[in-house]
């Protein structure tokens, strides 16, 4: 028995110092993470200036959203990047199945370097920079045009509400993601071998072998870079603020941008409003997760 309990005691002690090492990464995602965003709920019912004015107002902030012609314009633009992310998925599918075909291993191997030293550099930097091309006055693309004599294809390229939206796709092309290229090129690795040899002897041309096999064994990997670029699309606005700050007038405003400049934008900050925005925001990704994860899981 005093065996037995020793035994019983060293388990309890080894489960204690477990939950011990665990217990400051518990606190820490409790305060950093679930206090803001229920306290973020709790004051989306509140008209609150972040400081000293609290007015409890029920519903009224969603009230105000839904006739909140701005809002809605957002939330179209945020559609219009959304639908374009997912499209743009496609060059870094291709651009993987590409770079696994590459027979010799160290010409892969630079060609993988390559592709990823996109990922160490600062996405402000990015921004920044295309930012500048696109200058009316001094950017690349119009010295460009205006260097071949066609002065009369000059833009201003940033301050078109018609051309805005796809300027800002445009940035990052050739739109190869260097994390979801290694997620997709460590997939395709880790399949049998045979795979492909079967495809040779049943005389599989390259276009039969990445729609038939290939794409099809990425759906797992396909699935998870899928749900990263819907939280990027629905909750992300750092191109926008940088590049455009949502403009010209509201034609590259989407969500998040809306709730920030409600919070942070003005001199007369409600963070009540923005908390409104922000759990609305949070609904819409929610739902747009929910019905790509039931595609997802129809088409399985």
């Amino acid at each position: 028995m005093s065996a037995l309990a020793a035994v019983t005691s060293k388990k309890k002690a080894a489960r204690f110092v477990g939950y011990a090492f665990v217990l400051p990464a518990v606190l820490f995602t409790a305060i950093f993470d679930y206090f803001p965003m229920l306290d973020g709920i709790w004051h989306s019912f509140y008209r609150w200036n972040g400081n000293n004015i609290e007015i409890f107002v029920g519903l009224g902030n969603f009230k105000e959203i839904l006739s909140d012609s701005v809002f809605w314009t957002s939330v179209r633009n945020m559609l219009f990047f959304l639908v374009c992310n997912i499209v743009l998925m496609l060059p870094t599918l291709v651009a993987s199945i590409v770079l696994f075909r590459i027979k010799h291993s160290r010409w892969q191997y630079a060609y993988r370097v390559l592709m990823c030293i996109p990922m160490f550099i600062p996405g402000i930097v990015i921004m920044l920079l295309w930012q500048f091309l696109y200058n009316p006055q001094y950017g690349f693309l119009n010295q460009l045009l205006a260097s071949w004599g066609l002065e009369n294809l000059q833009q201003l390229w940033l301050g078109d509400p018609a051309m805005v939206k796809w300027c800002l796709v445009f940035i990052g092309f050739p739109w190869i993601g260097s994390i979801a290229l290694l997620i997709y090129l460590a997939g395709l690795q880790n399949l049998d071998s045979s795979i492909w040899d079967a495809a040779a002897i049943d005389g599989a041309s390259p276009l039969q072998r990445a729609l038939s096999i290939e794409i099809p064994l990425l759906k797992g990997q396909f699935k998870l870079n899928l749900i990263s670029v819907l939280a990027g699309a629905v909750t992300g606005y750092n191109l926008q603020l940088v590049v455009t700050n949502g403009g010209p007038g509201f034609s590259t405003t989407v969500p998040g941008l809306y709730m920030y400049q409600h919070a942070f934008g003005s001199v007369n900050a409600d963070y009540g409003y923005a908390s409104a925005v922000g759990l609305l925001l949070f609904l819409i990704a929610l739902l747009i997760s929910l019905l790509s994860m039931k595609f997802i899981r129809s088409e399985e």
